[in-house]
């Protein structure tokens, strides 16, 4: 394995859930906007000459607020090292997560009770996710150490990280920490 590979793969975030009730309310957010400020400027104020700026403020209001609610989540493996990041609409991203995959303790699926019931018993205190929905196939975590500066000051806490793994993510996962890594035969 060429090990200055880099691998990456994102999934959407599926409109499930706490993303739709989000969806909705920000589409009523921005409707209750409009009338308010309609109703402000044109009976309250008596300046119907600024009701033309309603629609160019409500579209700068979905313009900023909307990529909030349309995630993708991206995880790349280069040479060992494992970065995860938000990507809020397609515009600007956020990275959540830098880890080396020879710090992990375990890389197993989820869908293992066996696996599942040890990585509650690990008790993390963070979690990350980047997984397109509850009901998404294959989806694995990883346990570690995470290792953060908060203050100026250098804490750690146990962290767990899911992930949908592909075959290729999984071959990387092995080869760069072959103890901790379990693979399924059912892995895309």
């Amino acid at each position: 394995m060429n090990e200055f590979s880099t691998y990456e793969f994102t999934v959407d975030q599926r409109i499930e859930g706490k993303w739709r009730l989000a969806r909705i309310g920000m589409i009523l957010f921005y409707v209750f906007f409009a009338l308010g400020a309609f109703l402000l400027l044109a009976i309250v104020w008596n300046m119907p000459q600024l009701v033309a700026l309603v629609p160019v403020a409500t579209w700068m209001l979905i313009f900023f607020t909307w990529r909030y609610v349309s995630v993708e989540y991206e995880y790349s493996l280069t040479s060992g090292e494992l970065t995860f990041s938000k990507i809020f609409g397609n515009r600007s991203r956020r990275t959540v997560l830098k880890m080396m995959l020879r710090d992990a303790s375990r890389i197993a699926p989820l869908e293992d009770a066996d696996e599942a019931a040890r990585a509650t018993s690990y008790a993390p205190e963070k979690e990350f996710s980047a997984i397109s929905s509850l009901q998404a196939p294959d989806v694995y975590f990883i346990l570690f150490e995470h290792r953060y500066e908060e203050h100026g000051k250098a804490k750690s806490c146990r962290a767990i990280f899911y992930f949908e793994a592909t075959a290729k993510a999984l071959q990387i996962c092995r080869f760069y920490n072959p103890t901790a890594t379990v693979m399924t035969k059912t892995t895309r």
